[in-house]
């Protein structure tokens, strides 16, 4: 069984819902929408997306919950409540040796990664 990893929900303008995913394909990750094969890119771009978005993680949030090994680096998603939101919102956060994670709103990043995957596949078919 591969390792995957809940990015993102979204609901279409037909009201169809969709589910963004992580996988783990040995050293580079697999973005890709259900129902479609999306892209793999390096371990390296998703490290260069997720600290161009990224802010640090604040002090005395914990970071436990579903994640997805990459290499010596770490996603995971994180369902949290701020005192200012109304309910809670899922945020994506990026765990780096040495480094203080990164965290960035789900939805924000997914978006991004949907885009850099969907480039990647024309690509590839180009």
């Amino acid at each position: 069984m591969r390792a995957v990893l809940l990015l993102d929900e979204r609901i279409l303008a037909d009201g169809r819902h969709v589910k963004t995913w992580a996988s783990a394909e040995g050293d580079r990750v697999r973005i890709a929408d259900e129902g479609t094969p999306g892209a793999v890119m390096s371990i390296a771009a998703l490290d260069r997306v997720m600290c161009h978005f990224g802010k640090p993680l604040e002090p005395g949030v914990g970071v436990d919950g579903e994640s997805l090994a990459l290499g010596d680096r770490t996603l995971r998603r994180l369902r949290f409540h701020a005192a200012v939101d109304a309910t809670g919102r899922d945020y994506l956060v990026w765990e780096r040796p040495g480094e203080e994670p990164l965290v960035v709103l789900a939805t924000t990043v997914t978006g991004a990664l949907r885009y850099l995957a969907l480039s990647l596949s024309q690509e590839t078919v180009g």
